[in-house]
């Protein structure tokens, strides 16, 4: 499995999309830089500067997490698992030998490990940007990477229904892209709509995904003395916990399932 993970990541070093598509992890960061730059001349105590940092890195993870992050993820999918169709190279695979299940669990590994990149870079670039306008507002960086890890990979678990729809359209890349981006806008629409109805929210993909991350975020802000957190009841974490196992759990199977239809 090791020697595939390397294949794979090999493969994909020189391709020219992967780069770009990891790079637009800027774009929020350095948007919301610059329209809160004039925040920034307001604050004079150290707790202000702080609290302007949090409020970038918040915007940030939401806005790269749960609109930009699920489409991306799609593409990088569609990439990944276009690259056998396309070349017709499977065949091939299959005589070193390579297993169906071994490839799609190896091209799932590359997803998650491209998401965890994603997501350091938005934390750096955020953090970075905000140094540069005023380094004292910067503070607790390395927690706040370690929770973007989390969310990279909660928020790749719950963006795994763009790769069951990627595979079972088989279809272009642009289709696949359009289809990845239709996944978040379709959440966030949901969001907008039923935002005073807490019962839908609790089920809906990209709140769970970015749940535990907040949550993490909160618990150490009460820890410094910067806010108070909120309790919420132990059953709250098991459902979410749950909810992402089973949401993993069924996206595997799924995926695997229309895999084998494909290359056959």
């Amino acid at each position: 499995m090791l020697k595939l993970i390397w294949c794979e990541l090999f493969k994909y070093k020189r391709n020219k999309i992967i780069p770009i598509l990891t790079a637009s992890s800027l774009l929020f960061p350095f948007a919301l830089v610059v329209m809160a730059k004039s925040e920034i001349s307001t604050a004079t105590t150290i707790t202000e500067f702080h609290a302007y940092y949090d409020r970038l890195y918040n915007n940030s993870l939401v806005y790269s997490s749960m609109l930009l992050f699920p489409g991306l993820f799609g593409c990088i999918s569609a990439i990944l698992f276009f690259n056998e169709r396309e070349c017709d190279t499977f065949k091939n695979l299959r005589t070193i030998p390579v297993t169906r299940n071994g490839l799609i669990f190896t091209k799932l590994i590359v997803m998650y490990l491209w998401a965890e990149v994603y997501s350091i870079c938005s934390v750096v670039s955020v953090t970075l940007f905000c140094f540069f306008l005023e380094p004292a507002a910067v503070y607790d960086v390395l927690f706040k990477i370690l929770c973007s890890m989390l969310a990279g990979f909660t928020m790749a678990t719950v963006s795994l229904p763009i790769v069951v729809i990627v595979i079972y359209m088989n279809q272009s890349f642009l289709l696949s892209l359009l289809l990845s981006f239709l996944y978040s806008v379709v959440n966030w629409l949901l969001l907008v709509v039923f935002s005073t109805n807490e019962p839908f929210l609790r089920w809906l993909p990209l709140i769970n995904g970015i749940f535990l991350p907040s949550r993490f975020l909160d618990w150490r802000k009460a820890v410094l003395g910067l806010d108070t957190l909120v309790a919420l009841p132990l059953q709250e974490y098991i459902r979410v916990a749950l909810y992402l196992v089973c949401f993993l759990v069924i996206c595997v199977f799924l995926i695997v399932r229309f895999y084998k239809k494909w290359s056959r």
